[in-house]
């Protein structure tokens, strides 16, 4: 990778609009753009931070358009180098001949370059530059929130609390070595010891809201099952609050799965509406049927609708018992059912019909994945990534206790130490790899 080489990019949506808004970084970036730019001299001497009103030319000096210039000087810009944006009339046309100009001395941005720029000049650690995608992409204003305390730099933060409190731990097996001849007192052990349970705690606490975690930044894979006519697709629709799925009489109407994606409570959700499950002899609806199970098996949550008026006659016997932990039985077509019937409070009932008829099942998801804003308020670990770097430094970590319980030496509790360091910083990127950059800004849009 290299940082020598001046690139540029749209960053602003492509079509028509407004204002386009194209970027330009590098130590030559505020050069380049003089090139093309009048009043040059203004925009060769003004100070970072500057708003620089003026006409853009091209190389034999006609005019484009009329554009107003943002000047970043390096530290103090995005990227951690000299950045100049150019804001154009949001014609397509204009912005692609001003961008013709502008790449006879740069070269057009790979997807996330800008943002790995900041990273690899220290502006921002890997979480935080993971969490400028997150937000970019984020479906619900819970997700939006998650990524922007990332970004914020919250969970990096957490993360350097913790390598420092190993890196004190190591410290004082290294000291136990470096004089293990010398006639000098013995560490304590049971502080040692409680170093380590502690960060073994505090690395499980982080884990275990990691994967709440991560299905607010992925959303939360909600499959809805049952026979036919159970009223999935009235569910379906009912929670787009659109006509997504034909709804009839007729039994295996809904023969592929249907998948969208809605905000619960701010809560990001993909929701899947399924075939109805039962025996048939038709190939298309088998077919349908085989991939309900396979979503089934995906989902975090299983939501399996039983049609409340055939209570009696229903029963759950097509949920695999493997899955009878992430599944919620809801009764369906609860308006249908007799006013002077008592409903057993400890069932689900929900109406699309009623107002407020979602108002249980929604209560039910939220409570089943333990979703509350209160996680929002703490670091959290929002990937797979971080998850894998978590369960690796935990394990090191644990390694490490063993070695001291078992009186194996310094010198392995201290190499437990440094695995379990070197995890942690892979999710800051203090240590990284040219792959594992390449895999994660490869995600990124053009212009970011």
């Amino acid at each position: 990778m290299t940082l020598h080489d001046s690139i540029c990019a749209q960053i602003s949506a492509a079509g028509n609009a407004a204002i386009t808004v194209l970027r330009i970084s590098g130590s030559d970036a505020i050069s380049i753009v003089a090139k093309y730019f009048t009043p040059a001299d203004k925009l060769l001497s003004s100070p970072s931070h500057r708003l620089i009103h003026g006409m853009f030319h091209n190389a034999q000096g006609k005019p484009i358009d009329e554009v107003l210039l943002s000047v970043f000087r390096a530290p103090h810009s995005y990227t951690g180098e000299n950045s100049v944006e150019v804001s154009c009339h949001g014609n397509p046309n204009l912005a692609s001949r001003i961008m013709e100009c502008l790449l006879l001395h740069a070269r057009m941005a790979k997807p996330g370059e800008f943002t790995l720029r900041a990273y690899l000049n220290g502006k921002l650690d890997l979480s935080q530059a993971e969490a400028v995608n997150d937000l970019i992409t984020a479906k619900a204003s819970k997700a939006e929130s998650a990524a922007l305390m990332q970004l914020q730099g919250k969970l990096g933060s957490h993360l350097q609390g913790i390598l420092a409190r190993i890196g004190e731990a190591r410290l004082r097996c290294e000291l136990a070595i470096d004089f293990a001849d010398q006639d000098l007192p013995q560490i304590d052990l049971d502080d040692l010891n409680n170093r380590i349970v502690g960060l073994i705690n505090d690395i499980s606490a982080l884990t275990a809201k990691g994967e709440q975690g991560r299905c607010i930044r992925e959303g939360i894979k909600i499959c809805l099952a049952g026979a036919p006519n159970a009223g999935k697709s009235s569910l379906f629709n009912a929670l787009l609050q659109q006509n997504r799925a034909i709804v009839t009489a007729h039994p295996g109407t809904t023969r592929d799965y249907l998948e969208e994606s809605i905000s619960l409570n701010g809560f990001p959700l993909v929701i899947y509406d399924t075939a109805g499950l039962r025996s048939s002899n038709d190939e298309v609806e088998s077919a349908g049927i085989a991939k309900s199970y396979e979503l089934m098996q995906s989902a975090d949550i299983i939501i399996y609708l039983i049609d409340a008026s055939q209570r009696a006659s229903c029963d759950a016997t097509e949920i695999n018992p493997d899955y009878l932990h992430k599944t919620i039985i809801v009764y369906s077509k609860a308006d249908l059912l007799s006013p002077a019937k008592p409903l057993d409070s400890s069932d689900i009932y929900c109406s699309v019909i009623q107002p407020k008829g979602l108002d249980a099942l929604s209560s039910a998801i939220l409570k089943r994945l333990m979703l509350s804003d209160d996680i929002l308020n703490e670091p959290l670990a929002t990937n797979s990534r971080h998850l894998a770097a978590l369960a690796k430094s935990k394990l090191a970590l644990t390694n490490a206790k063993a070695a001291l319980d078992d009186n194996a030496g310094y010198e392995f509790i201290a190499f437990e130490l440094i695995s379990a360091a070197n995890a942690i910083e892979e999710i800051v990127g203090t240590v990284s790899t040219d792959e594992m950059l390449d895999n994660i800004f490869s995600n990124f849009c053009i212009g970011k």
